[in-house]
């Protein structure tokens, strides 16, 4: 149950969630509706000065990861150098200003910017474990709230470094599982630079997304509010926050996974249940809304109710800016993804604007409400049109999900990672292991070849024959997969038709370095290795190897046990039949179709279809 991603965020989000609620009582209930308005001011002060001084670098991670799985090391080093220099000039304005609320702020900014780059980090290196450090250095601060509740008097500061704990325990702890082994400091300044200039726009992307959200209450305090209304408001506002937690359990795991591939799929089914979940908690909020104001922060917080009312109206269409917004991150595909924020954040501030000095706080919500539901939903019409999803899919829960939400949640813990015997163990089988090493996706258990004539067992894996284990697959567990990694054609076709009469299922391997289009449809016991590319609407067969580096472009029909050798290149539109060997460095240009059994010539330039069962070698001599 705790490996599946989606029931880890969902437990984190839950842990969170509460925890918040309780600060927020507490806090509201020790404050007081004007004391509250000024602590949240600053606060916003803060989200904004961390957004803007983080320079976007957290942004780009996912972009240089999937290039580079080594990126950790600088980036990591990148955020140290920056944490420091923002220490040294916190100090200096501690000293200079003598101003403590100045003072403190930048401070909090400082360590705020740390902790959003490693937490954001550690999303993508290791999902789990952050999932546990959220839940941990949230279960610090509501206990420290509490403590201050219960013995001391009104102290702003004080509340303020409990804010400022938070952020600290939570970058200590995201240090803590980033520094590993393969941990190295590294401090190059040209690559430095090259970050810097590419975190620029989704640097003002992120300051956009901080404006749209904390800008109302900054305009509220220029336009003269008084902080009595301005706590009501806050107050109101972050009850719809606590809401926003649905997509953001969705959101992180799609950053997790979008930093790796594109995953359609998954994100429809994750937006169609933040959907469906935002839609029923904002229907019970606004039924029962008042009682819950009361309950939460007292009588004096009951007038904040036309406030969560407007807000939660809002709450539906940050399920698509939050979810289909991982795709820009993952991919650098920010220019549409900040055109859309800018005019979202530009229509905000003018309607805040125009409608304050009529409408006071009720104004500012309803400006919120316009500038979220136009973000929303022109990310949706973005993508709707650029994968061709169907509207219904990116709506309500559907039947086929309901009965799915269960099992996906709640599934074994043995059957989140499959276990799996790999068959062979020479060269090719070496790199097979590795990348089920690197990539996570397989456990693996045993490995079979005749080489063994006696069972070896090593670091927790099985070493041993091959024509013995062959006889006994009907007393083997159903669950366990398979993948034959043995680079004869003829003798990997018999083993896998083995295997296949015995009803038993093969693993799909893709090294973490691939780039698989969304739309390619990969059959089983295929094999996808380190910097090879599979492009869209491209379909591979059974038992498929796309070697290191091979190209297989868009549009593409490929059989079963074809091998694309190193640095092959199949352009656009060609059909593969069943065991054909596309030869190391060859190409093969657009709308070929190539028989069964045929070889293409390692270094070949193939310009017209050949026939099933013939050698193709189209290289010129050299004398």
């Amino acid at each position: 149950m705790f490996n599946n991603a989606f029931f880890l965020t969902f437990v984190k989000k839950g842990f969170v969630v509460f925890n918040g609620i309780i600060s927020l009582m507490l806090v509201a209930r020790y404050f007081g509706p004007a004391m509250r308005g000024e602590y949240m001011f600053i606060v916003n002060v803060v989200i904004v000065g961390t957004t803007i001084l983080n320079l976007g670098i957290s942004l780009i991670y996912p972009h240089f990861r999937k290039q580079d799985k080594r990126a950790k090391n600088l980036f990591v080093s990148y955020s140290f150098l920056q944490f420091f220099l923002y220490l040294i000039i916190s100090m200096l304005i501690l000293i200079f200003t003598k101003d403590m609320i100045v003072g403190l702020s930048a401070l909090l900014i400082s360590v705020n910017v740390l902790n959003l780059q490693v937490t954001q980090i550690n999303l993508v290196e290791n999902l789990k474990q952050q999932s546990v450090i959220i839940i941990i250095s949230s279960l610090i601060n509501t206990a420290l709230i509490t403590l201050a509740f219960f013995m001391t008097s009104e102290n702003l500061y004080l509340i303020l470094i409990i804010f400022g704990l938070k952020s600290y325990v939570s970058m200590v702890l995201s240090l803590m599982s980033l520094w590993d082994k393969d941990f190295k400091f590294t401090i190059v300044p040209v690559k430095y630079k090259k970050m810097t200039a590419l975190a620029f726009l989704p640097l003002l992307t992120s300051f956009l997304i901080a404006i749209n959200y904390q800008a109302d209450i900054i305009i509220l305090k220029m336009m003269s509010v008084d902080f009595y209304h301005i706590g009501l408001y806050s107050t109101g506002v972050a009850l719809a926050e606590y809401s926003w937690m649905i997509p953001d359990i969705f959101k992180e795991v799609m950053f997790h996974h979008n930093a790796r591939k594109d995953d359609i799929k998954r994100m429809t089914f994750s937006i169609r249940l933040g959907f469906t979940a935002v839609v029923l908690v904002a229907i019970m909020v606004i039924i029962l809304g008042k009682p819950i104001l009361g309950l939460l922060f007292g009588s004096d917080f009951v007038a904040a109710y036309p406030i969560v009312v407007l807000m939660f109206l809002a709450v539906p269409f940050m399920v698509y800016t939050k979810i289909i917004g991982t795709l820009f991150s993952a991919n650098g595909g920010w220019r549409f993804y900040f055109i859309t924020l800018l005019i979202s954040v530009l229509l905000n501030i003018g309607l805040n604007v125009a409608l304050i000095p009529s409408f006071h706080i009720y104004g500012s919500a309803f400006a919120s409400v316009v500038s979220y539901a136009f973000c929303g939903m022109t990310m949706l019409v973005w993508f709707k049109r650029k994968y061709k999803v169907p509207f219904r899919d990116v709506l309500f829960m559907k039947w086929g999900d309901i009965r799915k939400v269960a099992p996906f949640l709640f599934r074994k813990k043995a059957s989140s990672v499959a276990s799996l015997i790999i068959i062979g163990d020479g060269g090719h089988s070496k790199m097979v292991q590795n990348i089920v090493r690197e990539s996570g996706t397989y456990r693996l258990t045993e490995v079979w070849d005749d080489k063994y004539r006696e069972s070896v067992a090593q670091e927790g894996i099985l070493y041993t024959a091959v024509d013995e284990k062959l006889q006994s697959l009907t007393q083997m567990d159903a669950d366990i997969v398979f993948f034959v990694a043995i680079g004869d054609n003829e003798i990997r076709k018999k083993i896998a038709r083995t295997l296949a009469l015995a009803g038993k299922k093969f693993a799909v391997i893709v090294h973490p370095t691939a780039f698989i289009e969304a739309t390619v449809e990969i059959g089983e016991g295929s094999l996808v290795m380190a910097g090879s590319i599979v492009q869209a609407n491209t379909v591979l067969g059974k038992h498929v190897i796309v070697n290191s580096g091979a190209t297989v472009e868009h549009d593409i029909s490929v059989g079963n046990f074809v091998h694309f050798a190193p640095g092959s290149v199949v352009t656009g539109g060609c059909t593969v039949e069943d065991n054909v060997l596309i030869g190391a460095g060859s190409v093969v240009v657009p709308n070929i179709s190539i028989g069964a059994n045929a070889v293409v010539g390692a270094g070949s330039t193939l310009t017209r279809h050949i026939e099933a069962n013939t050698l193709e070698y189209s290289r010129k001599k050299t004398e």
